[in-house]
């Protein structure tokens, strides 16, 4: 819960930055690219994670890997106070958060599908629009598939969860007839 309120709070801080300098989707994709590069490559993971290597060493590292990038110099800063503070290890809590606030600022909210079958682009829309319905926010969709569901789907929007998994009712079957329920 205290890494969240962290998280929340560096990414609201680099929002409100971004925001003042109209950047905020350039900052968006930015983190983005830093998450990707970062969880991508194990070893420049644990050595910028790492509390055994020095701080000049991990900044000059981190500096050279994304020299080429593209990434803005506010960002590259922030890396560098993150990697002061020892918080980069929270970077992509950081970046969940920063993606929580741009939906929550442009009316849009993010749906976690999880199915046991790969859905159509018309199922995907007609799910979203669903969604769109209750949550009354455009929502878009993160699609992952998971066969141990059997059947049915799992979404998870803004917080809630909708199970309706085959694999769930079964369990939940199986407790009521042991009279666990």
């Amino acid at each position: 819960m205290k890494n969240d309120v962290l998280a929340r709070r560096y990414a609201k801080a680099i929002y409100e930055l971004g925001k003042e300098e109209n950047l905020e989707h350039v900052f968006l994709g930015d983190l983005k690219t830093i998450v990707d590069l970062i969880n991508e490559n194990e070893e420049l993971k644990l050595l910028i994670e790492s509390p055994l290597y020095e701080l000049t060493l991990k900044k000059r590292i981190l500096k050279a890997v994304i020299a080429d990038s593209g990434i803005s110099q506010y960002i590259v800063n922030f890396l560098n106070i993150l990697l002061e503070k020892d918080r980069i290890n929270e970077l992509s809590s950081i970046l969940q958060s920063y993606y929580d606030i741009i939906s929550e600022v442009s009316g849009k909210a993010k749906a976690s599908i999880v199915s046991a079958v790969e859905l159509s682009q018309s199922q995907q829309q007609q799910i979203s629009k669903t969604f769109s319905n209750i949550t009354k926010k455009q929502v878009d969709i993160d699609m992952s598939i998971d066969p141990s569901l059997i059947g049915g789907l799992i979404v998870e929007v803004e917080g809630m969860v909708y199970d309706g998994s085959i694999k769930s009712q079964l369990i939940k079957f199986k407790e009521i007839l042991k009279g666990e329920m």
